[in-house]
């Protein structure tokens, strides 16, 4: 990976960071470079505001070197060592940290780093980043040699969607994992090399919320989290905003448009006319894949007559919610949102916990919710129909 990839999802992110205050303590790295000549220069740089700003220049004896850089107290440092043939170690520094580091002269991959836990979580987000980086890479340069309406660029255009969409799911169980650890601020403004970014959603204003709520507990003082209180105001007024224009339909009920198994995107609203039970679910739960028994029964009896059922996986996983949908054959219209608990379309429904279901009538109206009762839900849908 290129410096300037390296560093591309921190770019906008710190252009309005405020400098933080206070008393500024030592961290101390000792470097080891194995293989490398006498006096072979070493970059020590941190990432200051919208760019890398230089702090030091090292040079080796016997391919050792110290350093020792300032670090403001509760606001740990993204501090960069730069050498050889663009080797790059990152390193997040934080106040009375000593730190070892040893690497390749010629390949810095392979570090190795010792006394800092935030560095060696840094060195494993940095490590998933650059596999991601380049099997996109990969792909998207050989789709770019393909012809563009063939079928190998569309299985090409799969790979990619699948490898992004795999990726995210497990940055956010990451950050989920660390959520008191500065090293997940690099994934929430990571891009491709296309410059899409992993956290493109508005609703990914969630995640960026529940990070900056706890770290501000642990580091008050970071003047990374300055910035990120402002993506988090954008993200959600730009949430609320389309939150809005879906409400605004011309129709009795809020609009879902997601895609089933095959990638058609399926718009709710589309079905009005008929009686529709609008219901979310858990795939991964047993019990709510239990349930999908009565409602095949039930679809059965009165599809014929105008019955339909829009059912929304609210699953991250959503090859497994896939799985699920063909081994039960689900004959209905069944989506899947991988913002799972941050789904807009649960949100639009004010839905708190699944399963969560609704029965629309004919002319758009919401008559019932949670008839899970297979009687009363029977009758009801007699009714309407």
């Amino acid at each position: 990976m290129t410096t300037g990839r390296r560093f591309r999802w921190l770019l906008p992110f710190l252009a309005t960071a405020a400098v933080a205050c206070g008393n500024r303590d030592e961290a101390r790295v000792d470097i080891s470079l194995q293989g490398a000549p006498d006096s072979t220069r070493i970059v020590v740089s941190r990432l200051a505001l919208n760019e890398l700003q230089a702090l030091d220049t090292l040079y080796t004896v016997l391919g050792k070197a110290v350093c020792k850089v300032e670090v403001y107290p509760d606001s740990p440092e993204f501090i960069y060592l730069t050498f050889g043939e663009g080797g790059n170690v990152s390193l997040l520094l934080q106040k009375g940290d000593r730190v070892s580091v040893s690497a390749g002269w010629d390949d810095a991959s392979k570090a190795e780093i010792s006394g800092s836990e935030e560095s060696l979580l840094m060195q494993e987000v940095d490590a998933d980043s650059r596999n991601f980086s380049f099997r996109f890479d990969s792909l998207y340069s050989a789709l770019s040699q393909v012809p563009e309406s063939g079928a190998e660029a569309a299985r090409l255009k799969r790979e990619l969607g699948s490898l992004y969409v795999k990726y995210k799911q497990e940055a956010i169980k990451y950050i989920m994992a660390h959520p008191a650890s500065m090293s997940v601020i690099p994934l929430l403004y990571q891009k491709t090399s296309t410059g899409l970014p992993v956290f493109a959603e508005a609703t990914d204003a969630i995640i960026m919320e529940r990070v900056y709520d706890t770290l501000r507990t642990v580091y008050p003082a970071s003047p990374y989290l300055v910035s990120l209180a402002d993506e988090v105001s954008l993200r959600r007024n730009a949430m609320e905003m389309q939150y809005r224009i879906e409400a605004a339909q011309e129709v009795d009920f809020p609009e879902i448009a997601l895609n089933d198994i095959e990638g058609k995107q399926r718009s709710l609203t589309a079905l009005k006319g008929k009686v529709i039970i609008l219901m979310f679910w858990d795939a991964s739960n047993t019990e709510q894949r239990v349930y999908n028994t009565d409602l095949k029964s039930l679809y059965a009896k009165y599809h014929s007559r105008g019955l339909e059922i829009y059912q929304v996986g609210l699953n991250s996983d959503k090859t497994a919610w896939a799985m699920q949908v063909k081994e039960q054959e689900l004959p209905w219209i069944s989506v899947c949102d991988p913002a799972a608990g941050a789904s807009s379309g649960a949100m639009l429904y004010n839905v708190t916990e699944v399963p969560a279901m609704f029965l629309i009538s004919r002319d758009g109206t919401i008559v019932a919710k949670n008839l899970f009762d297979t009687g009363l839900l029977d009758g009801e849908v007699r009714r309407l129909l």
